[in-house]
Formats: C-alpha cells, sequence, structure tokens
C-alpha cells in the first residue's frame, strides 16, 4: 500500500455555505484520501507543507487544449468572427504533429503545475494530435476528459471534415486506437456546436454515444448571434438545447453531458 501524509493548513468546503480551515494532517492511501487528523499518523512519510495551504484540486469543466497558445487575444471580436479569423486558422495547424507535440506539451506542462486537477478538454479534429494530447495528459497523473473534435460544415478550407461519413469514421478510429489505453484519461464526444455539425454527422454521433456509452461535450447559447444562427440552421427547433437533443445529444441517463457557457439559456 503506498501511503504518507500530508501536514499543512487545510481549506475546504464540507457544506455549500460553510469553509473550514485547519492545521493538520492529511492521510493519504493509494492516491486517495484516507483521513485528517490533528496528530501525526504512525508509520508513514510525513510531506511537511507547514505554512502552506492545501486545498482540494479544482475541476475545469471546459477547456481547449489547442487554444492556449493565444489565449487573451483578439478578445474584441464576437465569437463568430473570432472562430474564423483567429481560431479556425491556429487549430488547422494541429494537422502537424511537430506542431501538436511543442504545443501540447507546453499546456500540458503548464496544467500540471496548475492547481486544476480534473478537466474537460477539446482537442481538434485531427486524430493523431488528439492522441497525442491524450498521451501527455496521461502522463501527468491529472484526471481528464479529452474529445476529438467533430465539424463537417462551416468551418474553413483547413479546418474541416470532408463528410459526416469520414468524421463518424475517423471517431470510431480514434475510439478503437485509445481503448484500454489510459488510466487516467477518458475519450468524451465533442460535436463542436450545432452549427460545425449536419444532422447526418449528429445521428452518426448519436449511434456512437450509444455503441460506446460515451459523455458529451459542446457549447450552448454562448452568443446572440449563434443563437440566431442555431434558429435559422434548425428551424423546427424551439430552442438551442433541442438541436442536441433531437438526436439525443442533451444529458439524460445514458448520455451524461457538459454544455459549455449557456450564457443567454
Amino acid at each position: 500500500m503506498d501511503c504518507f501524509a500530508l501536514k499543512g493548513t487545510f481549506l475546504d468546503t464540507p457544506t455549500p455555505d460553510t469553509l473550514r480551515v485547519r492545521d493538520g494532517y492529511l492521510l493519504c492511501e493509494n492516491g486517495l484520501c484516507a483521513g485528517f487528523s490533528e496528530a501525526a499518523p504512525a508509520g508513514v512519510e510525513i510531506l511537511d507543507y507547514t505554512g502552506k495551504i492545501i486545498t482540494p484540486g479544482l475541476v475545469d469543466l471546459h477547456l481547449h487544449a489547442p487554444q492556449y497558445s493565444y489565449c487573451g487575444t483578439a478578445m474584441d471580436l464576437e465569437l463568430l468572427e473570432w472562430l474564423n479569423t483567429v481560431t479556425f486558422p491556429e487549430e488547422a495547424r494541429y494537422s502537424d504533429l511537430n506542431y501538436a507535440e511543442k504545443a501540447y506539451s507546453i499546456f500540458a506542462d503548464d496544467l500540471k503545475k496548475s492547481a486544476t486537477t480534473r478537466a474537460s478538454i477539446f482537442g481538434t479534429l485531427h486524430v493523431d494530435a488528439t492522441e497525442l494530447l491524450m498521451d501527455l495528459m496521461e502522463k501527468t497523473g491529472l484526471r481528464t476528459f479529452i474529445g476529438k473534435v467533430n465539424m463537417d460544415r462551416n468551418g474553413s478550407a483547413t479546418l474541416q471534415e470532408k463528410s459526416a461519413v469520414v468524421s463518424v469514421r475517423d471517431t470510431v478510429r480514434w475510439l478503437t486506437d485509445t481503448a484500454g489505453k489510459y488510466e487516467n484519461v477518458k475519450p468524451i464526444l465533442t460535436p463542436r456546436f450545432t452549427p460545425s455539425c449536419t444532422d447526418e454527422l449528429m445521428t452518426g454521433l448519436a449511434e456512437i454515444q450509444r455503441t460506446y456509452c460515451l459523455p458529451v461535450q459542446s457549447h450552448l447559447s454562448e452568443n446572440r448571434s449563434e443563437i440566431a444562427w442555431v434558429k435559422e440552421l434548425c428551424p423546427g427547433t424551439s430552442f438551442y438545447g433541442e438541436a442536441y437533443d433531437q438526436f439525443g445529444l442533451f444529458g439524460g441517463e445514458n448520455c451524461p453531458t457538459i454544455m459549455a457557457h449557456c450564457v443567454y439559456s
């Protein structure tokens, strides 16, 4: 059994309205918290962080790994213009594995050094680069969901899958390549957002979701122009979420789902 104890000042929130601060020792067994005490536990290594605050790790429910290299830039642009002029050209570069390795190595190393210990992460539509990202994140020891992005419409000349059939095929290849490979990393189905995915692709992804019992991550109601666009693309729906729900990709017992932003829900 792998055991040690952390000594320091512990800060946690046992209930939503309670902030607790305690000095003492936290016993860790096989990677899990196994109890707190004011006295040092006997027979285990003590890692002394006296004067330091120790807290539970943070959880990041929405993170784009390929956007890390330019985060904080072009903040004057609205979402759709920002995607077309900044994001899509940058993500297209991840077809080059040498570039992807350099960029993703920096991302993984910085995330490892941060307060985030669990995250749900978007990659790009490139299978090889996404598998590389999963390899790098596995080495960090952080628990993450990572998704290969799906987008077969409204992308760019350099960033769009050729068809729904190709997108579905590549998604299955990605899942097959990575099945059972990781301890810390799990796959998550990742349609970029409704404007990027045809009905044919969403139907195919729904079938994959049921076959592989995968969770789903995407975007919802981030920007007024985006919402209006979805209404045009999906005239038979009464709200943005229904664009996903009509395919069974909007939560429920058998389809855990993370929808990012939800600014104008």
